[in-house]
């Protein structure tokens, strides 16, 4: 590789704001470093019935995200004995 060339790596993912609703895309593929580890990574996570998130970077702090995001939403809504909202 030449001094001027560029490796691109990346994740794209975008959010689009709507009147009624909100829609999330990401690209499929994982790579590592040049080498492409899968063609087929979910990389838009559920997180409950109206929540959901992009991923990019590494996979166990990604993994670790949404597990915490999980877990803080089932302990809200114990305590308050209702479905957290959006900006809660």
């Amino acid at each position: 590789m030449k001094e001027n060339d560029v490796l691109k790596t990346g994740t794209t993912t975008v959010g689009l704001v709507c009147k009624d609703c909100v829609v999330l895309a990401a690209d499929k593929r994982a790579t590592a470093g040049n080498f492409i580890a899968s063609k087929k990574v979910e990389k838009v996570v559920p997180i409950n019935e109206r929540m959901a998130l992009t991923t990019s970077g590494v996979v166990s702090d990604i993994q670790l995200l949404i597990k915490l995001l999980k877990a803080e939403l089932k302990l809200k809504s114990i305590r308050v004995d209702r479905e957290p909202t959006v900006k809660e």
